[in-house]
C-alpha cells in the first residue's frame, strides 16, 4: 500500500495545528492573567484590574502597557459582554508637595492619579 497523500497536505495540517495552538495559548493566557487581576481588584474594591502587580516601576508600567495592547480585542469583548471590568495600565504614583496646606510635621503624601474608566 502506497501513501498517496502529498507533502503539501502534511504542511497544511501542521500549520493548522500550530495556529490552533497559538490561539489556545493566547486565549488561555488572557483568561488566566485577567481573572487573577480581577480577583485582586475585587479584594481591594477597585473597578479595574491589572495584568501585573501594580508595583510602580517603569518596567511594570511598560509590561502593563504591552499586555493591554496585546490583549486589547479580548479586553473589549470581555468588558462589554462578560465581566464589565477593564484592564488598567500601571501609572506611577506622583509625589504631591503642597506645603501651603500641609500640617506641620507631616510628610508629603502619595496619591494615585485618577484613571478614567474607559482605559
Amino acid at each position: 500500500m502506497t501513501n498517496s497523500r502529498p507533502i503539501r497536505s502534511y504542511l497544511r495540517d501542521g500549520l493548522i495545528v500550530l495556529v490552533l495552538g497559538l490561539v489556545v495559548a493566547y486565549l488561555g493566557s488572557f483568561l488566566y492573567l485577567s481573572r487573577v487581576g480581577m480577583r485582586k481588584a475585587e479584594e481591594f474594591g477597585m473597578d479595574g484590574y491589572y495584568f501585573t502587580d501594580p508595583a510602580w516601576t517603569k518596567e511594570r508600567q511598560q509590561i502593563g502597557k504591552s499586555l493591554c495592547m496585546l490583549y486589547w480585542p479580548l479586553i473589549e469583548i470581555d468588558a462589554r459582554l462578560v465581566s464589565g471590568m477593564r484592564a488598567r495600565v500601571v501609572q506611577p504614583v506622583p509625589m504631591i508637595h503642597d506645603m501651603q496646606f500641609m500640617p506641620p510635621g507631616n510628610y508629603p503624601r502619595l496619591e494615585r492619579p485618577h484613571i478614567p474608566p474607559d482605559q
